[in-house]
């Protein structure tokens, strides 16, 4: 029988906790909390307790040199059982070692290299012996390794079963008179098991340890039909962000859900929670709905009362009714059971979609890598337009992979990027089933933004693209709009060299361009310098460095990097020609620094940019040759074009801005409905790309008021697609520094960005890079409360929500949802 109980409500204290912590690693494939050495760099010394003090001798790993991070931002020390502490009440700041439940100083962040706590004293060597200094040059690393001691942080470990309804461990934790700082194991508890709280002894607080495993053991439910691993978390209350790291952390990922049989077996199943999250959601920018393992959203199973595309109120996550198996578009910060899955076999084939070959197709078809493409530019309802690319010996486009998707964007829409065509995708089944008309699998789904739509027990349902960005809408069959045929093409005799590149040196096509590897390490700029200017591209490129995944990790150069140090990133090209960042593939805390040059990782982040020493660091290069020049820039803003009325700006800037205040709105929202309310108005959360623009943007804010306060802008990194990067949620490109200097605990769930407005910095927090001032920028829960300000180009005319009223002084939202105040009702 299924499991129905009512969600705890969390504790205060968790709900107010505001500590800041170090770096975190990147999300994927996470490094064990193992112990490390910690190394003087100045001195290579390491450094232990003796008698409580610390003092400095040289390196080994015996146990009396060992510690870890912990909760809480804490260093623990494994032979003395004690976390490293900073006793401020003295005369004499000390720095030695306490109880791990003291009440002086404990936490210690990273800046750099160098390690500091309360008050910005620094951890420093002073004649061997451990030091509380300011402003020390003092540099800390892990042993073995170039890294700061942030560079590999402790990561939460989650629980199930228990009494804690999924809660992450709290390390170490008291258990008769033992500090423990790993799970545990004995006979009274039926796996290894940890406590939630700091005291065991008094609060007694636990639950059973989630840490990755082998095949599908303690925690798992092994299903051969579906050839996948399940986990079952019944008894516990996360938000849908929290379930997917606990999920991520045990290299699974939130239960997505493929076919008709398979939610049989969900729904079938004994003991599972009644309502539970699963892996559906739509929390990337301007996309549609999609599985957070990748998988392709073509079945649906959608609750006719719970429609899927989100209102201002935001529901961006999905979960599952077990009892009816419809799937309901649901808060993301709700409280929630959830499932986990992994694949029984891990072995992924990759099939090359990338590889250039020469294609001969008859007059007027479009030739590329084995197939011919024709847009028809006559509109027919579906079935028609299926009938029509029969008669030519084709079919209805089917869609594979981005390669493809390539061909639909750049290739065959060189005029009227507006239009919405016919693709071969179709649904004649309840459940909903998706499947291409000429019997391909459906491998990859590309859906528009709250889509798919699909009327509630309405057949058939077909799916259009919008050429612009190819993303697919579902539109009843009946529409009359153009269609794009497929057929297969007369592949030519393959030679030495593709067509157009230079021959027998071995470059690569990839549409007008070719590319070729330089394997030589070399410094930034040697070879050349290449440029990234779409998502395609950079797939592309990916494809090429893939085999070196294999071998000891690699980079590879790119032509960004900031001339200035002033932490704007542009492409360096040949004869020093900046091209402005048109698109961006962040690794996880990057861009880090100023200053930098830009490689490529190979590896578990294949593809992602790191900044690097343009001098002393070496990397391979990838070149390429254009068969024609770039194409200029399309036509931006002007800063001279007007801003709407009721909106503002600043003369350097291409953007109109609003500010919606406590003093003009009934209550502040969270970061998705915020967004969303930008949207109805046709704008977007800010975004900045230049360094004056966010000087200006800041002078600007501080201009409109008195006190301080915290506005949300559109930085975020909601997206599981994202790996933990940073994006903007008008798809501008992340060019310009964003300074990670110190970060809460609960990172990896802290995934929107708010700025502060206020006269004077007085602390240091995240902030884009400047000698002189900075913005004042931190990662919030994105549930959290605040205000917001819009933005929209300048010239461009907003849209007007029925419940937005512009003659007045503030905004009515329908009876249920009132957003904004007139005067009459700031009067009362």
């Amino acid at each position: 029988m299924r499991t129905d109980w009512a969600t705890p409500r969390r504790p205060a204290g968790l709900l107010m906790l505001l500590l800041w912590c170090f770096e975190l690693a990147e999300p994927s494939g996470r490094a064990a909390n193992d112990p490390f050495t910690i190394v003087h760099g100045n001195t290579g010394k390491c450094i232990k307790p003796v008698y409580g003090w610390i003092v400095a001798e040289d390196c080994d790993e015996t146990e009396d040199k060992l510690w870890k991070w912990v909760s809480q931002h804490r260093l623990f020390h494994l032979h003395s059982q004690k976390c490293l502490g900073l006793d401020i009440t003295k005369s004499v700041n000390e720095v030695r070692m306490f109880s791990c439940d003291s009440s002086v100083m404990l936490w210690w962040k990273c800046e750099h290299h160098s390690l500091y706590s309360a008050a910005r004293y620094q951890l420093a060597l002073k004649n061997g012996h451990g030091a509380a200094i300011s402003n020390a040059s003092d540099i800390w690393k892990k042993g073995g390794s170039e890294e700061s001691l942030c560079d590999q942080p402790y990561h939460e470990i989650y629980t199930r079963d228990g009494n804690s309804y999924g809660r992450p461990c709290e390390f170490p934790f008291l258990v008769d008179g033992t500090w423990h700082h790993d799970c545990i194991l004995d006979e009274d508890h039926s796996g290894p098991w940890c406590a939630t709280t700091l005291n065991y002894e008094y609060d007694r607080m636990w639950g059973i340890c989630l840490k990755p495993e082998n095949g599908c053991e303690d925690n798992w439910e092994r299903n051969e039909q579906f050839g996948s691993c399940y986990q079952f978390n019944t008894q516990t209350a996360l938000s849908w962000k929290e379930a997917y790291v606990s999920c991520q952390n045990q290299g699974a990922d939130l239960l997505s859900i493929n076919s008709a049989a398979e939610l049989t077996y969900l729904k079938e199943k004994e003991g599972i929670a009644k309502i539970f999250w699963i892996g559906l959601n739509q929390l990337y920018s301007a996309r549609g709905w999609e599985w957070s393992d990748h998988k392709p959203l073509n079945f649906l199973n959608w609750d006719p009362d719970r429609p899927s595309a989100p209102t201002i109120g935001g529901s961006s996550c999905a979960r599952m009714d077990a009892e009816s198996g419809l799937w309901q578009s649901f808060s993301c910060d709700a409280q929630l059971p959830y499932v986990c899955r992994k694949p029984l076999n891990n072995t992924v084939e990759l099939t090359d979609v990338w590889t250039y070959s020469d294609t001969r197709c008859d007059a007027g078809w479009l030739p590329n890598n084995g197939f011919c493409y024709l847009l028809v530019n006559e509109s027919n309802s579906w079935d028609k337009a299926h009938a029509k690319c029969k008669d030519f010996s084709g079919d209805l486009i089917s869609i594979h992979s981005l390669a493809d998707v390539e061909v639909v964007v750049t290739k065959l829409h060189n005029e009227d990027t507006k239009e919405e065509v016919w693709i071969g995708l179709k649904n004649i089944n309840i459940p909903t089933l998706f499947q291409w008309s000429d019997g391909t699998e459906v491998t990859l789904t590309y859906w528009d933004e709250n889509e798919p739509n699909v009327p509630y027990n309405k057949t058939p349902n077909c799916v259009s693209y919008l050429g612009e960005l190819g993303q697919w809408k579902v539109q009843s069959c009946e529409e009359k709009l153009k269609y794009v045929c497929k057929r297969k093409g007369e592949k030519l005799n393959d030679t030495s060299s593709d067509k157009m590149c230079p021959p027998n040196e071995g470059w690569k096509r990839h549409g007008e361009t070719c590319y070729k590897i330089y394997e030589d390490e070399v410094p930034f700029g040697t070879n050349c310098n290449l440029t990234i200017t779409s998502r395609f591209e950079q797939e592309y490129l990916n494809d090429l460095m893939k085999k070196y995944d294999k071998s000891l990790r690699k980079y590879f150069w790119t032509g960004l990097r900031d001339v200035d140090s002033h932490g704007e990133y542009n492409w360096a090209t040949v004869g020093g020609t900046r091209w402005s960042v048109t698109f961006s593939n962040w690794n996880f805390l990057e861009p880090a620094s100023p200053g930098g040059c830009v490689a490529m990782s190979t590896g578990k982040s294949l593809g992602k940019w790191e900044v690097k020493d343009c001098r002393s660091f070496k990397a391979l290069s990838i070149c390429k040759k254009m068969s024609r020049p770039l194409e200029p820039e399309e036509a931006a803003p002007k800063p001279d074009d007007p801003c709407p009325e009721g909106w503002q700006s600043f003369p350097t800037s291409l953007s109109c801005y609003k500010v919606f205040h406590a003093q003009r709105i009934v209550r502040k929202r969270n970061w998705e409905e915020a967004e969303r309310f930008c949207q109805a108005l046709g704008a977007h959360l800010s975004s900045f790309s230049r360094v004056d623009e966010i000087k200006e943007f800041l002078h600007f804010l501080t201009d409109q008021f008195s006190g301080q306060r915290w506005l949300w802008i559109g930085l975020n990194k909601r997206s599981p697609d994202l790996q933990g990067s940073w994006q903007w949620s008008d798809r501008t490109p992340v060019s310009t520094i964003i300074m990670p200097n110190e970060f809460q605990q609960d990172y990896d769930i802290r995934d929107c960005a708010a700025v502060k407005v206020f006269h004077r910095p007085w602390r240091r927090g995240w902030h884009f890079y400047d000698d002189r001032e900075f913005i004042y920028l931190r990662p919030f829960a994105c549930d959290t409360k605040l205000e917001w300000v819009c933005q929209i180009p300048k010239g461009r005319t907003p849209k007007t929500p029925d419940w937005y009223n512009p003659e007045r002084a503030g905004i009515h939202g329908p009876p249920s949802q009132l957003f904004l105040m007139d005067r009459t009702l700031q009067s009362r």
